[in-house]
């Protein structure tokens, strides 16, 4: 059953992948701007819930609560402050310049506020369905946090699919990312739904850091790599394509797990990095880099 425990485990941890990839994916679509802090923004909901929970002594609710409205806070006052500045002014950035550095800042600055607050250890949330693994036929074990990860994911992939392809906001969101300036002439804010993405991405990821974080553990640097997956993963479907992005995320997840299983264990990551680079060169059209940096 070693193979089934394999996949399982790549399962989750590609849902994992994929849930961010789509967060890229959705808000380049309707920003043209990729988002490389949404990663620190899950680091930040599983850091924050175990900080006020063993330090603070908050109930799980509260901390809860309070984590995903900070998370929520600090992205609609970026959006405001930075992001208006840079796409909304009279001296709009194009290009790579805004399609990288202001969330890369972004994520740099929340890490270092992080590691400020809550160190360098390992810590994680506490998990939302306690108790010991379930087990199926023939010895098949799923961690009680997997199934919650993997039915979250799920969840806001059926309801982003839906959102965008039947109301009317979310045709307005394609419109956007199609083309931003005959978006605006028709009457469409971009600035309106780019805020609106941006904030609704962080308290997912936010909940996703929450609800994965009792099988991982988070440090302060943690949501660089989850970042750069789920990057990676929305390149594959052109930045655009949350769907195919979101594919690619599981795959890479299976493609991690079955490498750690059968090959190498400890360079289960540089095996899976080489892999990816080397089907970029296969394939270079199968990424959407030309358009990301085109803006």
């Amino acid at each position: 059953m070693k193979f089934g425990n394999l996949l399982i485990a790549g399962l989750i941890t590609g849902s994992i992948y994929a849930a961010f990839a789509v967060c890229i994916a959705v808000w380049y679509r309707v920003s043209n701007i990729l988002n490389l802090a949404v990663g620190d923004f899950a680091m930040i909901g599983a850091l924050g819930v175990d900080n006020l929970m063993r330090v603070k002594h908050w109930p799980l609710g509260a901390a809860v609560a309070a984590t995903v409205g900070t998370v929520a806070a600090t992205a609609y006052v970026y959006d405001r402050v930075v992001l208006r500045l840079a796409q909304d002014g009279r001296r709009r950035q194009e290009g790579i310049v805004i399609t990288f550095f202001f969330t890369f800042a972004l994520s740099f600055f929340i890490d270092g506020v992080a590691k400020v607050l809550f160190g360098t250890d390992v810590h994680a949330a506490p998990p939302l369905w306690s108790g010991n693994s379930l087990t199926f036929a023939s010895g098949l074990h799923v961690a009680r946090a997997g199934i919650l990860v993997l039915a979250f994911a799920a969840i806001v992939g059926a309801l982003f699919t839906l959102y965008i392809r039947y109301t009317l906001s979310g045709k307005a969101i394609e419109a956007c990312g199609e083309n931003y300036l005959g978006a605006r002439i028709v009457g469409i804010d971009n600035r309106k739904y780019r805020r609106i993405i941006f904030v609704v991405t962080a308290i997912l990821a936010a909940v996703f850091g929450i609800l994965e974080s009792p099988i991982t553990g988070y440090t302060f640097s943690s949501g660089a790599t989850i970042s750069f997956t789920g990057f990676i993963a929305a390149a594959y479907g052109g930045f655009q394509k949350p769907g195919r992005a979101a594919v690619a995320g599981v795959a890479i997840g299976v493609l991690e797990a079955l490498l750690g299983g059968y090959v190498s264990g400890q360079h289960a990551d540089t095996l899976l990095y080489a892999i990816l680079a080397a089907l970029v060169l296969i394939r270079p059209s199968a990424m959407g880099l030309e358009t990301a940096v085109g803006g």
